[in-house]
């Protein structure tokens, strides 16, 4: 709703713009990150992530190693 309130004397919201939308991604986070100096939020993920991955490589080692 961009329609602005006219009272004869002046017109209010007549430039409000509403915000827009913006859609985050670990792209998005990773690269601002590197560039701004440090986003808490994508450290977080991206240990989150690695340490996952050491689980899993983990959990597959061990199969592997009772297999054998």
């Amino acid at each position: 709703m961009n329609v602005p309130y006219n009272n004869g004397k002046i017109k209010i919201g007549c430039n409000y713009q509403p915000p827009q939308y913006v859609e985050y991604d670990s792209d998005m986070l990773h690269l601002q990150s590197c560039l701004l100096g440090g986003n808490k939020y994508a450290a977080l993920k991206r240990f989150l992530w690695k340490l996952y991955l050491f689980a899993v490589a983990f959990v597959l080692t061990i199969l592997w190693m009772k297999i054998k």
